[in-house]
């Protein structure tokens, strides 16, 4: 009889024990579960970009930059979007803006707006083709005044395809 209760009273212990664990383990499954799912979420890299837009050249064909200055402030995170509409190459360069920048990428994009390629490092020009757009992701780190933007194709710049860059403000 002693043996009979013994077994019963391990029973017993062993039962509760074993549902409080359950209890746990499913609990620290789903716990699990729903952190794995949070980690593989999509999530946004960096902060939230200032847009700002800048045509090379016209549809018309006219030799420009629309606008033709531009204004960045310090402490600031920016994603200039530069497309060209036109029907010809055109470069955006600027020597001195990739000094006062640091930049984190450039995304090259197709015609759906998709990216097809990042480039990284210090960008001092870029060629665009016809209907092409990139987008220039960069930090402006020191001020500058009146910083030169022009077209170096042959005759672009003599037919008026300049502008001007400053960097205000201060780092935040």
């Amino acid at each position: 009889m002693l043996t009979r209760q013994f077994s019963n009273m391990l029973f017993f212990i062993f039962h509760n024990f074993a549902k409080k664990t359950m209890k746990k383990v499913i609990l620290f499954v789903v716990s699990l579960m729903l952190a794995t799912s949070l980690a593989y979420a999509k999530k946004p890299h960096g902060p939230k970009a200032i847009e700002v837009k800048v045509s090379v050249g016209t549809q018309d064909g006219k030799m420009q930059f629309i606008p033709n200055n531009l204004t960045f402030k310090r402490g600031n995170y920016y994603k200039l979007v530069i497309t060209n509409p036109s029907s010809v190459d055109h470069y955006f360069t600027s020597d001195a803006l990739a000094t006062h920048v640091f930049t984190r990428k450039v995304e090259v994009m197709d015609s759906k707006g998709e990216t097809i390629a990042e480039i990284h490092g210090s960008i001092h020009d870029m060629e665009l083709k016809p209907g092409v757009s990139v987008a220039w992701y960069f930090f402006p780190m020191t001020k500058g005044k009146n910083l030169k933007l022009y077209c170096h194709k042959k005759g672009h710049e003599a037919h008026g395809m300049v502008g001007t860059i400053d960097i205000v403000g201060s780092l935040k």
